[in-house]
């Protein structure tokens, strides 16, 4: 009853016109995080762009039409935040075509109006593949979809017609069990579409990105469910070959006016920058302030502002902003060179699709430098599924090296994994060169997922600093074990990288990538970097009279540096400013406490006792660490006074993992016994009245 309920809530308040402040621009915001609903949708390229990607195909937003016009008899639906759910549709319509010669393709859910599916023919075949974000709720590219899944359950309850009894479908989740609703969306999905009289072909595959296992589960449901439509749909398994989607020919010629060299679309390329800014259209912002947080020596936390004063861009306090990265020059090298590429890495390349329904992922004209650097996430972990591909395409010794990788999968975890080795490495690592790979660089295209932007809880309030946007982000850099080199995190490495440039800091450390700073074409004389805003649901209450209690360790304290900036603005304008207590965790005070001295400048601004912070240091006593939840507990009869007589809202922002789970169950120990319910079953109702928000990761 609690999915119903949020269900209810999700899609009425998008009837009602909700879904405007979820999006920006058009369509491609929505949830990444519990609490938030904003995009990360994988950023197709405008339709300019489109256009020019491979056969033309009549535009329709048909199912039926658009299965006529292709000869395809069978649909991939995916739903994707992070481009994940995409890249198993891709793999899904590949091998029912390659091993079973099922023509099969991919399709946005946002691209489709859903009518036809209830007079599909029982020859064809619909599959869904769905990723879960936000209290259960669809991607932002999914929501129109749930939209209509609604109205026909209640069409069903109001006549009792099943709508879709000829509908024949598969169905695959992407979800986390660090998070409450695991797999929520796709098992209403699965739900719905049964109760309309839908038939489900194979099982219900839930993935869980909680435990690492995604992909295994993705192979294992896929090998399972493509045994199940070949029985049901009566097919016959054929050779494998690999067939490449994309054609890419190297251009004779060196004009590069028209080449796309990590411009993101065609405004860029022509030097026409309009709004809105969106995922599909981001704004390259100047970063005017850059500093590091942390006094110690081997780690780094920055601090950075980007100006918008010059664009259409607005946020408000508790949205997200999209970086675009830049890959470092020490991975190009190392890509291209795995590839036998680099000497040629300005050689202008045009790209078609081999079939008008496989839109090119990258600009259809660039060059193979501007694609490992802006638009192939070249530092992703390599998958088993694409080694496995790959062994089977490549001669020599090495083939028996990539296949012992891709067929074991401990020695996979062990080997690939656990280092967190991406794709360049793990050629390296097994020997394998550019003259047994029997691939060509379409092989990549499709098997390297497109670089992405990451997101970062904005750490500033709008109401104070409306045209400056900051954000707060540990670099992430590691050493694994057995690995030879430290994993460098692709965005914040970047942002370091800008930092240091910034504040005229550049070194010769080896450990420190370096970045092509300037843009693409060296545009960029000042620091700058490719931004969107994201909107989300963290929002402070309307009604500034209101508790607020926030817990925040480590990063996890950025957006609540902006609700207090924003709530000591309001108390020195005179607003009645409710209790606003912040619980933060560190490991020292002082080496990474971070924003110290602002907390108690904030202070003042408050009247005496309406503003708190307590610190846990979890490193500061070798004897024993502190943790948030600790001190959530020791403050117990303040913040069941707060919650149960003053109604306090509650915020969460961090690890999803471990700390949001503990701070729950925290929280959940001091009303037990104080309410008339469950104390689990109380937070969860504040949940869904807004009264209890969660931001993690």
């Amino acid at each position: 009853m609690q999915f119903l309920s949020h269900w209810d809530l999700l899609l009425i308040k998008t009837a009602l016109g909700g879904l405007s402040a979820l999006y920006i621009g058009s369509k491609v915001q929505q949830a990444l995080r519990v609490q938030n609903l904003a995009t990360s949708i994988s950023p197709h390229f405008i339709t300019s762009i489109k256009s020019d990607t491979g056969p033309s195909l009549a535009s329709t937003r048909s199912l039926r039409k658009r299965l006529e016009q292709t000869g395809k008899r069978c649909i991939i639906f995916y739903g994707t935040q992070t481009g994940t759910a995409e890249k198993f549709a891709l793999i899904m319509a590949r091998e029912l075509t390659a091993r079973y010669n099922l023509p099969s393709m991919i399709a946005d859910l946002d691209d489709y109006d859903f009518v036809d599916l209830a007079s599909m023919e029982s020859n064809l075949l619909a599959i869904f593949i769905l990723a879960t974000y936000g209290e259960g709720g669809p991607t932002d590219n999914a929501v129109s979809f749930g939209n209509f899944l609604k109205q026909q359950n209640a069409q069903r309850g109001a006549t009792g017609e099943k709508s879709m009894s000829s509908l024949r479908y598969a169905a695959f989740g992407l979800g986390s069990s660090s998070y409450q609703y695991f797999n929520l969306m796709i098992t209403k999905v699965d739900e719905t579409l049964q109760e309309c009289g839908a038939m489900r072909v194979g099982s219900l595959g839930r993935g869980d990105d909680g435990k690492g296992t995604l992909e295994a589960d993705f192979i294992n449901w896929k090998e399972a469910t493509l045994n199940d439509i070949a029985t049901d749909f009566a097919l016959e398994q054929v050779e494998y070959h690999f067939k490449p989607n994309f054609n890419v020919q190297e251009a004779s010629s060196s004009e590069i006016s028209d080449t796309f060299l990590g411009e993101p679309n065609k405004n860029h390329l022509n030097g026409k920058l309009c709004g809105p800014f969106t995922a599909r259209n981001p704004y390259p912002a100047r970063i005017v302030e850059a500093r590091e947080l942390f006094t110690s020596p081997i780690r780094n936390s920055l601090h950075l502002e980007f100006d918008v004063s010059d664009s259409t861009i607005t946020y408000e306090t508790g949205d997200h902003l999209a970086i675009w990265p830049v890959n470092s020059d020490l991975e190009v090298e190392r890509f291209l060179k795995a590839l036998d590429l680099f000497d040629k890495r300005d050689t202008i390349i045009n790209i078609t699709s081999n079939d008008p329904t496989n839109q090119v992922p990258i600009p259809p004209k660039t060059t193979y430098a501007a694609a490992a650097r802006y638009y192939l996430d070249i530092c992703a972990p390599v998958s088993r599924h694409t080694l496995t591909i790959l062994a089977t395409l490549t001669a020599g010794p090495d083939q028996q090296v990539l296949q012992r990788l891709a067929s074991d999968s401990q020695l996979f975890q062990s080997e690939i994994s656990d280092k967190l080795l991406n794709l360049a490495q793990t050629l390296d690592m097994a020997g394998a060169t550019a003259s047994c790979l029997a691939v060509g660089f379409s092989f990549f295209l499709e098997n390297i997922p497109k670089l992405q932007p990451r997101y970062y809880s904005i750490s500033s309030s709008s109401l104070v600093s409306s045209k400056r946007i900051c954000v707060t982000a540990v670099v992430n850099s590691s050493t694994t074990t057995g690995s030879c080199s430290p994993f460098k995190g692709v965005s914040t490495n970047y942002l370091l990288a800008i930092k240091n440039e910034a504040c005229g800091s550049l070194t010769e450390s080896t450990t420190i990538p370096t970045h092509r700073l300037g843009g693409p074409r060296d545009k960029h004389h000042l620091p700058t970097a490719l931004i969107h805003v994201r909107r989300s649901r963290f929002r402070l209450p309307t009604n500034p009279s209101t508790p607020v209690i926030m817990v925040g360790p480590g990063t996890g304290v950025a957006p609540f540096r902006g609700f207090v900036h924003e709530r000591a603005y309001q108390a020195r304008a005179g607003r009645n400013v409710g209790r606003t207590v912040l619980f933060y965790g560190c490991r020292k005070k002082d080496e990474d406490f971070l924003y110290k001295d602002e907390w108690e400048s904030h202070s003042s601004s408050f009247k005496k006792g309406q503003f708190s912070i307590h610190t846990a240091l979890s490193r500061e006593d070798h004897t024993k660490k502190v943790y948030v939840q600790d001190l959530i507990q020791d403050h117990a009869d303040e913040l069941k006074e707060l919650i149960l007589n003053q109604n306090a809202h509650v915020y969460v922002c961090g690890d999803a993992s471990q700390m949001a789970k503990q701070v729950f169950k925290a929280f959940g120990d001091i009303i037990d016994g104080c309410v008339q319910q469950p104390s689990d079953k109380y937070l969860k109702s504040m949940k869904a009245t807004g009264r209890w928000s969660e931001d993690v990761w």
